[in-house]
């Protein structure tokens, strides 16, 4: 087969290696053999060779220095590779470090970091574990256990064939690599708390004395591998290795079935009704429903520019409960706060989940619920901001938020939210110090999103990204200006209780204008100083790095 007829369009797909073998058409097994045959193959450990070497003669080659986010690539990368196997992932860092590209060298999964942490003009590799996708039972240890390179939906796909389920994210392809190490959070945390509570094992490849080697560390682990471990619970991805796998010695089961409901909002009727004062409304009746409908409920209100023409709220409950039940207790509620005006037809909106045709109220088995709550959209250029509320909003917050919601630009924001998720129960069980994760009596987690499309036309580019990224930058500085424009629960004026900080698994590089350090506190809190602890002890010469990367302060 030639090399360059492998896989067509791959450079529109901006996709990991596992979603250009699917483009093929071809069943996963073929189309990697197919490409298995077209492409270098590295490493010694194993017949054939225990990883791939992709380098820029590929058609695939520009895809893999891409990923979700269109702003990122790295136009300097000289070879992805690509592991076969476990033991492929020692053999390819040994690669990577014998080409002599010592600290230039990045990780990829899924791809969905939403900064530069993994493609720069600085990097010269990257290492795609993509393709290390199994998720299953390991009959010889007794746990169930997920390579690094599976997505949420391989995660979901490959537990329900067990009656299990975990806590993750609803975005399909996020990879797993990254999205546990971060803590990792679903619509099932407020009943089952954060993936990482489950966590008993990682399996990784570390550089501590320069040299690759492997090592698995658990909840089983004392002293430094002891911090290893617990450093994997919360954080953060591109710190310490390249993991390759993770254990949960139990699961919780999957529910049986859930019911969702759509509620949505015309802005035209919500700046014909009182403008800021109907929307504290909404606000307010959301925070009501996200306190009183019990941890089986995870609400997420869906805060949208203008231009969106509709804000949401998507609730899901998996308690059984006799059809109709929720959409009757959120009908309450909307009586209750005087926002029954609601829309009689639902648009698509962005935001996670995403879905393309969204009904007021369905009732689904548990996996029909995952595949109608787990689509994703993109690529798009994007940024993103975050926070943590251990608080409702105050009024003053809400008009803020009104007022640059309904602010005119100079492009349309019909890709622009605030999304607001319900938080706590189960998540403030534990405590702050038990895993990595440090925001342990949040009420409500915060993303704030802007997308703008991926465009030839430069000025065009330039001319919608400004705008967004001015538009996001504003709205956040303003909702948290009390606090020196961040969510920091310690600002120099003292303490605020209404914030704790930010989320690492959602980064926003513009933290580091208040310095580093202040930086990774709003991330990681009172649990920085083990987490530099165990920098120090795994990868002292920082080969693991990026721009918000834990490191000496």
């Amino acid at each position: 087969m030639d090399r360059r007829q492998f896989i067509s369009g791959g450079v529109a797909a901006s996709g990991s290696i596992a979603s250009l073998l699917a483009l093929t058409g071809k069943s996963h097994a073929q189309a990697l053999s197919d490409f298995t045959s077209v492409s270098h193959r590295g490493g010694g450990s194993a017949p054939g060779g225990d990883y791939l070497q992709v380098d820029p003669q590929s058609p695939s080659f520009q895809s893999l220095i891409r990923g979700f986010n269109g702003r990122w690539s790295a136009p300097n990368a000289r070879n992805v590779y690509i592991p076969l196997t476990e033991q492929g992932v020692l053999s390819a860092v040994a690669a990577v470090q014998a080409a002599g590209m010592g600290r230039n060298f990045k990780v990829r999964g899924g791809g969905h970091c939403y900064e530069d942490f993994v493609f720069n003009p600085q990097v010269q590799a990257i290492i795609d574990v993509s393709l290390l996708k199994t998720v299953g039972f390991d009959n010889s240890k007794g746990v169930y256990y997920a390579q690094a390179g599976a997505t949420n939906y391989d995660l979901q796909a490959g537990l329900i064939r067990y009656g299990k389920t975990l806590p993750g994210g609803s975005c399909w392809t996020v990879g797993l690599g990254g999205h546990v190490v971060g803590g990792g959070y679903g619509l099932l945390s407020r009943q089952y708390g954060l993936v990482v509570d489950w966590l008993t094992g990682v399996s990784l490849v570390h550089l501590r004395d320069g040299t690759p080697k492997a090592i698995s560390v658990g909840s089983y682990s004392s002293g430094a591998e002891a911090d290893l471990f617990w450093a994997h619970t919360g954080g953060g991805g591109g710190n310490f290795g390249v993991i390759t796998r993770y254990e949960f010695a139990q699961l919780p089961d999957a529910p049986s079935n859930a019911e969702i409901v759509n509620i949505a909002w015309n802005w035209s009727d919500i700046k014909n009704n009182g403008g800021s004062e109907y929307l504290t409304r909404i606000v307010r009746c959301f925070e009501s429903l996200a306190s009183s409908l019990g941890n089986t409920a995870f609400v997420i209100l869906k805060l949208t520019h203008q231009d969106v023409k509709q804000l949401q709220l998507v609730i899901q409950d998996v308690k059984v409960a006799s059809p109709g039940t929720l959409a009757q207790q959120v009908k309450t509620q909307l009586n209750l706060f005087n926002v029954s005006g609601i829309a009689s037809t639902l648009f698509s909106v962005p935001g996670h989940p995403f879905q393309s045709n969204p009904v007021s109220e369905q009732q689904y088995t548990w996996w029909e619920a995952v595949y109608a709550l787990s689509a994703s959209g993109g690529p798009w250029n994007g940024k993103y901001k975050s926070a943590y509320m251990r608080m409702g909003f105050t009024d003053s917050d809400i008009k803020k938020i009104y007022q640059h919601l309904t602010q005119s630009m100079p492009v349309s924001m019909e890709n622009s939210l605030i999304q607001v998720d319900s938080y706590g129960g189960q998540i403030n069980k534990l405590s702050r110090n038990a895993t990595a994760v440090w925001q342990r009596d949040s009420l409500f987690k915060l993303q704030y999103q802007t997308y703008w499309p991926i465009l030839e036309d430069q000025n065009q580019l330039l001319k919608y990204q400004n705008a967004n990224l001015q538009w996001i930058r504003d709205l956040y500085a303003d909702v948290y200006a009390a606090s020196g424009g961040i969510p920091d629960p310690n600002p120099i004026t003292g303490s605020n209780p209404q914030v704790d900080g930010c989320y690492i698994n959602y980064p926003d590089v513009d933290l580091n204008q208040f310095g580093l350090t202040k930086a990774l506190q709003l991330y990681y809190g009172g649990n920085l100083p083990r987490l530099i602890k165990t920098k120090q002890q795994w990868d002292p010469q920082n080969i693991f790095n990026h721009s918000q990367s834990i490191r000496a302060l």
